[in-house]
């Protein structure tokens, strides 16, 4: 008798079954990828593998579905830029997010994270917030790629508006491709949008910076029009500079808490 070993699946492989279970709405699926004590951070769903498990119900009821644009591996986390559609139980007919979940030492998703916001129109520049370049390459930069946006970051938090704009150009390309709808492509047009608060975020803190090759996705709490948000702005670079930037930010509730975790904690 012949015994075929079962290929053991690779994180990712593990992500993309755990996304494409929850479109498919397949409980069992999930019940064996999601550890029971699983860390949720979503403020609007409870922690627990039971309280997400609840929700499927709901999504089928509307035909919620996950198309997967980009998705990155660092370390035990696992990030994902998702299209969803039909997803009124979100309060929207279509979605772009950022989700990460967190793999424990037994290969269970054991923590997650997300952020979501209304599919817009593209910007005057033809870009959407998901449109775009979704290769992974340039793996052996990696490291020095989170290092770039880590020091613009720190630039971002610690200088006043008159010294950023000063600084803005040496981290990216001049006509880099920028999918903020509200924006436009190049250096001249995110320069402009730097005095208003409601275009540009005052960053206060940093919580975390993901990469692989030549994507990199920092994670930061700050102030968009006068409101505590958090800030998820996703880069691909390209010889050491910012070659497109898409972004996700989203008020931070206070009331009605699902769970007490925060949004960071990372």
């Amino acid at each position: 008798m012949i015994f075929i070993k079962e290929k053991k699946m690779n994180n990712k492989e593990k992500a993309k079954a755990y996304h494409t279970a929850v479109s498919e709405y397949n409980e069992s699926t999930i019940k064996k990828m999601v550890h029971e004590n699983y860390i949720q951070h979503n403020p609007k769903v409870p922690s627990g593998r039971t309280a997400f498990i609840s929700m499927l119900p709901k999504l089928k009821m509307h035909g919620s579905k996950i198309e997967n644009i980009r998705m990155l591996e660092d370390g035990q986390y696992i990030i994902m830029h998702h299209k969803w559609t039909n997803a009124v139980p979100f309060g929207f007919d279509e979605t772009a997010a950022f989700h990460i979940i967190r793999f424990d030492k037994n290969g269970l998703i054991a923590e997650h994270w997300n952020v979501m916001t209304k599919m817009a129109s593209s910007n005057i520049s033809g870009r959407s917030l998901l449109s775009g370049e979704t290769e992974v390459k340039d793996l052996n930069k990696t490291e020095s790629n989170k290092s770039k946006i880590n020091t613009l970051f720190n630039k971002l938090i610690n200088e006043g508006v008159e010294k950023i704009v000063d600084t803005l150009p040496q981290f990216f390309h001049a006509d880099f491709h920028q999918h903020n709808v509200l924006l436009t492509d190049g250096i001249k047009g995110l320069i402009q949008a730097i005095p208003d608060d409601s275009l540009f975020p005052r960053y206060k803190k940093q919580h975390a910076v993901f990469g692989e090759g030549n994507f990199v996705l920092s994670i930061s709490e700050g102030l968009l029009s006068g409101k505590n948000s958090v800030l998820y702005d996703l880069f691909r670079l390209e010889e050491g500079k910012i070659a497109a930037h898409w972004n996700i930010y989203e008020d931070i509730p206070t009331q009605n808490l699902a769970n007490n975790n925060t949004m960071f904690n990372f």
